[in-house]
Parts: C-alpha cells; sequence; structure tokens
C-alpha cells in the first residue's frame, strides 16, 4: 500500500474520516477508517450544471445520518486527497466540494457531489421589478436584527413537523410564519435552522417545513418572528421600511393597453 485516497466530510465543527484503503490510514494526528468506497472519475463540462462526482459509501457511514430524513440547515463538504502512505504526504486533491444530495441503495448510498469551482461558475440569482420584498430577513440587505425578534423557551409536544412552544403563545396567528427556528442538534451539537410554516397564537403551536432532526423534547429552541415580504408588514411588524426591497407602487394597469384614460 503506497497512495491510498483518504476522505473528510465536514458539517459545521464535525469531521468524518474515511478511507477506501483496505486497512486503517493514520494521519497524524488523525486516523482515516477503512470502509469500502468506490466513486465515479471526475467529470469535466462545459455546462457548470453538468458535471458531478459520485461516491458510493457504507449505509453506516456516519455523516450520512445528517441526510436520513431530509437533507441538513448547513453546508456539507467532501475532500478527496490521494496520500502517499510511506512519505506521510498528500500527493493530490482528487476532489474538494459540496454534498448536493444522497440516493439510498439496498447496500449503499450513494452521495453526489458538486465542485467548489462548478458552484462558482453557476449564475446566481438576478434582482427583478417585484412587488414583494426579495431581502433575505434579517440579512444585511434587510438590516433588521433578528435579536429583536426572538422568543426564547424549551420545545414540547414534538411531531413529524412541529412542537409547542408556551412562549409564542399570545402572538398573533403567523407571527412566526416564514421565519425560523434555531436549535442545538442532540446529538451532533450543531445548530440547525428550519423554516416556519404556521404559528397557532393561542396554543403557540408551530409548524414546519420538514422534520426537527437532532431535536428533542424539552430542548431549548429560538423562533424568530417571520415575514410575508409586504410593505405593510415590514413597517407595521418591523419598523423597516427604509429598508424595504420590493416595489409597491408599480403601477397595476398597462400604459399600452390601449385605454385612453390612462
Amino acid at each position: 500500500m503506497s497512495d491510498v485516497e483518504i476522505y473528510t466530510v465536514t458539517y459545521d465543527f464535525n469531521r468524518w474520516r474515511y478511507t477506501s484503503a483496505d486497512e486503517n490510514v493514520y494521519v497524524e494526528p488523525v486516523t482515516f477508517r477503512a470502509v469500502p468506497i468506490t466513486r465515479s472519475n471526475i467529470e469535466l463540462s462545459t455546462d457548470e450544471t453538468g458535471a458531478s462526482f459520485t461516491v458510493s459509501f457504507p449505509l453506516d457511514a456516519e455523516f450520512l445520518e445528517l441526510f436520513r430524513v431530509s437533507p441538513p440547515s448547513g453546508l456539507v463538504t467532501l475532500l478527496c486527497e490521494k496520500f502517499d502512505v510511506e512519505s506521510g504526504q498528500t500527493v493530490e486533491i482528487v476532489f474538494k466540494g459540496r454534498i448536493v444530495n444522497v440516493t439510498w441503495q439496498e447496500d449503499h448510498a450513494e452521495v453526489t457531489c458538486e465542485s467548489s469551482s462548478q458552484a462558482i461558475r453557476r449564475m446566481g440569482l438576478r434582482r427583478h421589478y417585484q412587488y414583494g420584498c426579495p431581502h433575505m430577513l434579517f440579512g444585511g440587505e434587510c438590516r433588521v436584527d433578528r435579536e429583536q425578534f426572538v422568543t426564547v423557551g424549551n420545545a414540547t409536544n414534538l411531531t413529524n413537523i412541529g412542537f409547542d412552544l408556551l412562549e409564542a403563545a399570545g402572538k398573533d396567528d403567523g407571527y412566526y410564519a416564514g421565519g425560523y427556528v434555531e436549535y442545538m442538534h442532540s446529538e451532533l451539537q450543531t445548530t440547525e435552522r428550519i423554516a416556519v410554516a404556521e404559528s397557532e397564537g393561542a396554543s403557540g403551536r408551530i409548524t414546519l417545513f420538514s422534520f426537527p432532526i437532532g431535536l428533542v423534547a424539552g430542548a431549548e429552541v429560538r423562533l424568530y418572528a417571520g415575514c410575508d415580504r409586504t410593505l405593510q408588514t415590514c413597517a407595521g411588524k418591523f419598523n423597516n421600511a427604509e429598508n424595504y426591497g420590493g416595489m409597491p407602487f408599480i403601477p397595476t394597469k398597462d400604459p399600452f393597453g390601449g385605454d385612453p384614460l390612462y
């Protein structure tokens, strides 16, 4: 055994290390666990959405738990390196990018990745004329301080897509819709975020868009107010009309419609 491939999967501050070699590989000061791994060749394509890199992992690979129900809220990256065991040096970086999908098979999981350069080449979002605000809630363009609109408490009555929060009771129905909940994963100790679909003011019931993986009853959650991206909500709820990003006064009547009384 001379040149072997080693794989590092990273999520938040968690790292999982594997190798396709026949035995564990020690790279000071960590060990890469030997597991049956196969991979595709790296595709080169002029189409920024066409290239991909697929790796087959056994079903007991620890990081796969992140994708067991739905993808995690944060970025999961994969680094594949060719390592020379005799010299103890990295020969080359085979692949570096992020995991975009996991497909479950009977005896293994197919992990599809895209390279960092591929992600950079992809065309980003363009801003259009629109009535609603396009800014990310609490982001740099929105400028609302999220800590002014957070409710902290302990989640109870967990179901597949929701929980109760006593501290959220008394707010208007839908107050948290369009916002998100933030909590600590009970096993990985990573910060997870899930968007809120609905909220009930009378009961404090919070309905999410996906299953809250790693959330356990009694755990502390931070619940942030939502926005429906209208000027009325921006001004009345957040007192932030001066940073509203939509165009609410676009005429609804077509000036080229042939009506002489425009």
